[in-house]
Order: structure tokens, then sequence, then C-alpha cells
């Protein structure tokens, strides 16, 4: 017969309402003093203005990383549509902001960009999604 475990324990000290307090920090990890840290941090929502957007765009619009789909590694992006919330697809590697941008903005030394079909989409570092995103050509009021 197998010994409970701590979860099976906590259901039965804390009734039902302690399964599921075991069940949210499972991917957790208890410090010596028993804080629970989580091993799926997230950054904070991400909050541009659009001076912000176009600072970051003027900043990075003389860089020469546009992403090309005529190398093999970036050619089944091909097809892939930007939107917030969406993964960058495998083969789209995201790159810090520039200095200039974050010495104005630490806030974002997080956050990474990729410019991609006459986008520029800022790419949580931790989760590789778009946080946000903006035309790279059109200035923006």
């Amino acid at each position: 017969m197998r010994a409970p475990t701590t979860v099976a324990l906590l259901a039965i000290i804390l009734g039902a309402p302690g399964l599921s307090l075991a069940q949210d920090t499972q991917d957790a990890v208890e410090l010596s003093g028993g804080t629970m840290v989580s091993q799926k941090p997230s950054l904070p929502k991400l909050r541009l203005t659009n001076p912000q957007r176009e600072q970051i765009r003027k900043a990075v619009r003389t860089e020469h990383n546009e992403i090309q789909f005529r190398q093999k590694t970036t050619q089944p992006a091909k097809d892939f549509t930007p939107a917030v919330g969406a993964k960058l697809p495998k083969g789209i590697k995201a790159q810090g902001l520039p200095a200039q941008v974050l010495s104005q903005l630490p806030e974002l030394r997080d956050y990474m960009y990729v410019k991609m079909k006459d986008q520029v989409l800022i790419v949580d570092g931790m989760t590789n999604k778009i946080v946000d995103m903006f035309s790279e050509t059109q200035p923006l009021a």
C-alpha cells in the first residue's frame, strides 16, 4: 500500500478547499522560510502609451534586423500572423531593446522585440509571447 502524498494529506486535513490550495502551488517551490516562489513567473501587464511606442519605433527602425523568410530557420514562420497573445513561432528570435530605449524606459528591460511584416512586436522575454505590437513604418500620433 502506498503512503499518502502531501496533497492528499492536505486535502484530508483541510477538506476540499485545501486540495485546490495545494494544486495552486504545484508550480511553486517552498523556500526555507516557508515562502512559496512560482516556477512560472510572469511580467506585469505592459501598458505602453503611443509616445512610448513611437520612441521604440524610432529607435529600432534603423536596426537592420527585419525577419526575412528566405532562411531555412525562418521559412516556417512565413504564414504566421502576429497578434497580441500569440507566441513567436520556432526559428524567430527576439532581441533586447536598444540601450537608448532602456535608459528612457527601464521597465522594459525584461522585454524584447522583433521586426516582422512591417510591425514591431514587443515580446515577453520569459514566455516569448507578443504583448504589444505597432507599425514599424507609420508614425504613431
